[in-house]
């Protein structure tokens, strides 16, 4: 996992550098925004997701290529590398951060930990029965910590099966544990077997909570790796 703060990277020089990496597409899509600040925090997180895969490969941070799949998750299209890299960006206000695994299905969703909207009516419509009772007997910061630990997780969750979270369903719950580590329920109408999942949840600063979400085809848990870097 690696984490960088767009809005400390002010300098102009290094911005410029920034978007002459990207893409054609990326930099159609750039200037689609219309705030100046989503226009810097894209360029910021999608110069560090390349900057990030070049250290892993000898490849030039500019010379990755891209594909989008049908929920919007996009996936290393060239050039053709061994090993086999995945990866998975989230970026809000005042953190990116991107995930890279080897040969797995990889999520992460960051979320800055500030009351918006109805939360409870979000966690009746999304949530799972069991997560639902949990948040209701929580109050003031606990119930933010636990509702977005439960939002993150399922964020992460869906980003690493491809799709978006409004195509998901509630037939599963988290089981937040000690420590970073959270697991994960699945009722008898979901496919999906838990022992090939593994969570981990994080505080990288006070402000943001961050979930990863990693799925690979054996039961051995992978250690997690978190650095803060300026890309």
């Amino acid at each position: 996992m690696w984490f960088t703060r767009p809005e400390a990277i002010t300098d102009p020089e290094q911005l410029a550098g920034y978007a002459s990496m990207l893409s054609p597409l990326e930099k159609e899509r750039l200037q689609r925004f219309h705030f100046e600040k989503d226009r810097h925090r894209f360029l910021v997180s999608h110069a560090l997701v390349r900057k990030v895969l070049s250290t892993y490969v000898d490849v030039a941070p500019g010379d990755w290529e891209f594909s989008v799949r049908q929920h919007g998750r996009p996936e290393i299209s060239g050039p053709a590398i061994t090993p086999g890299l995945r990866f998975n960006l989230s970026h809000t206000v005042g953190l990116a951060a991107c995930v890279v695994a080897l040969d797995a299905d990889c999520g992460i969703d960051v979320e800055q930990l500030t009351a918006r909207g109805n939360q409870l009516a979000i966690a009746e419509k999304m949530f799972a029965a069991s997560e639902q009772e949990e948040l209701k007997k929580l109050y003031g910061q606990a119930f933010q910590e636990r509702f977005f630990t439960c939002w993150t997780l399922r964020e992460a969750y869906c980003k690493a099966l491809g799709t978006g979270i409004g195509h998901t369903s509630n037939n599963y719950a988290f089981e937040i544990m000690e420590g970073d580590q959270c697991g994960i329920r699945f009722d008898s109408s979901s496919g999906d077997q838990t022992g090939y999942w593994q969570f981990t949840v994080l505080r990288p600063d006070p402000d943001h909570l961050a979930a990863v979400a990693i799925r690979s085809g054996d039961l051995s848990a992978k250690p997690v790796i978190h650095e803060t870097i300026i890309p």
